[in-house]
């Protein structure tokens, strides 16, 4: 039997308060202290619990941007362009006055190399779901 086990945890514990001073008496530099004045290194106990606080914050992180993600292509599947007659001059006139810069240019030339009807339906539902997106920033940058 080792000498620790002589005693109950409780009386260890009164002898512990009783020698020294309470732990929410002290600063952060004077726990440092007692604990190199006593030998004890808990640098890998800090860092175990470190990493264990970053892993949990990265799944947290994770699951959230799931969430949204799952959010964000439900919203986009739910967006159909409605079918207009001189689909491709409607067209013409939403890149014209929605879109801007080199996204502007790259929708003129799909616009341009659009073959059919299908084809042009599709570009429609891009600009759609684009507009969707611009949406979704938007409120999030509200919020």
């Amino acid at each position: 039997m080792n000498e620790l086990d002589r005693y109950a945890d409780e009386v260890w514990d009164r002898f512990i308060d009783f020698v020294s001073e309470p732990v929410s008496a002290l600063n952060q530099e004077q726990v440092r202290d007692e604990l190199a004045r006593c030998g004890l290194d808990i640098t890998n106990a800090v860092s175990r619990v470190q990493r264990a606080l970053a892993t949990a914050n990265a799944k947290n992180e994770l699951a959230a941007a799931r969430e949204k993600r799952a959010s964000i292509v439900e919203k986009l599947t739910s967006v159909v362009a409605p079918r207009i007659e001189g689909l491709r001059e409607r067209l013409d006139g939403m890149i014209a006055g929605k879109l801007k810069g080199s996204v502007q240019a790259a929708y003129f030339r799909k616009l341009e190399e659009a073959a059919d009807e299908d084809d042009l339906r599709r570009l429609m539902d891009d600009i759609e779901r684009l507009d969707a997106l611009a949406d979704i920033d938007e409120t999030e940058t509200e919020t």
